[in-house]
């Protein structure tokens, strides 16, 4: 498995996205959150994690069309006030509340979650690993595991994957390291569903990222974006929407 980046200082493509403030940038958007949604079988009253919530967007569109209780989290103090904002904004705080907290180490007990739910943020901590780990500890036994995340959809040089990680700000990993991660945390019945990138919307981020680094900062972005966008289009990058459950204490559903 190939090492996590090191030393990004100026802006990467994900900082762009977080910059934007458009939660839709995410790839594929809300029909893949729909979608998310729809593996997980989310019925209402049933309790559901969502972590690296971010601005909340998913929680809430979550708890408004599924009836579900849902709790984000997020290592931003920043992105948990903004989502907690939003909540109360859309009439949802009896449905969607926020917790500061980091995805490596959850601050819930076990067996807590009947389904939960980590939408393209599994690969930016250091230790994806361990935010498997994290997420099928928290989930009831036989409860639902689903992530959407970016892979490789071609075999490339470690070289190059270094440099698209780089400029992406996230690593994509190989569709069946993906695989062996989740199984290793505790995940069986695993399904996968793989799709196309489609390109982000892009002038509101450009002026948010001029005026938080500069002409040299969006250059950079228009940089990354050019060279990330020609590996999605020649078929290298995609991304995979992966669902499977917590397995007793014999491995089994």
């Amino acid at each position: 498995m190939m090492m996590k980046r090191k030393g990004i200082h100026k802006p990467t493509i994900e900082d762009a996205i977080e910059i934007s403030g458009i939660e839709t940038l995410h790839p594929g958007g809300f029909d893949l959150t729909r979608r998310t949604a729809e593996v997980a079988e989310l019925k209402p009253g049933m309790r559901v994690l969502d972590v690296s919530s971010g601005r909340g967007t998913q929680a809430i569109f979550y708890a408004e069309n599924y009836g579900v209780q849902v709790t984000g989290i997020d290592i931003s103090e920043k992105m948990i006030q903004s989502a907690t904002d939003s909540a109360q904004r859309s009439g949802n705080t009896d449905r969607v509340s926020f917790r500061l907290g980091d995805s490596r180490a959850l601050p819930f007990s076990d067996n807590s979650f009947d389904a939960v739910i980590n939408e393209c943020a599994v690969g930016i901590p250091d230790d994806s690993q361990q935010v498997l780990n994290e997420m099928v500890r928290v989930v009831k036994p036989r409860g639902t595991v689903v992530i959407h995340e970016s892979i490789w959809k071609k075999r490339i040089s470690d070289m190059e994957k270094e440099e698209l990680s780089e400029r992406y700000g996230t690593t994509p990993l190989e569709l069946e390291e993906w695989n062996h991660m989740l199984q290793k945390a505790g995940v069986v019945n695993i399904t996968s569903e793989h799709e196309e990138w489609s390109k982000p919307e892009r002038v509101v981020t450009l002026k948010r990222i001029l005026q938080k680094h500069g002409i040299s900062g969006v250059t950079k972005v228009m940089e990354n974006e050019k060279v990330f966008f020609k590996a999605v289009m020649d078929g290298k990058i995609g991304y995979g929407l992966y669902r499977g459950v917590k397995g007793d204490i014999h491995g089994n559903r």
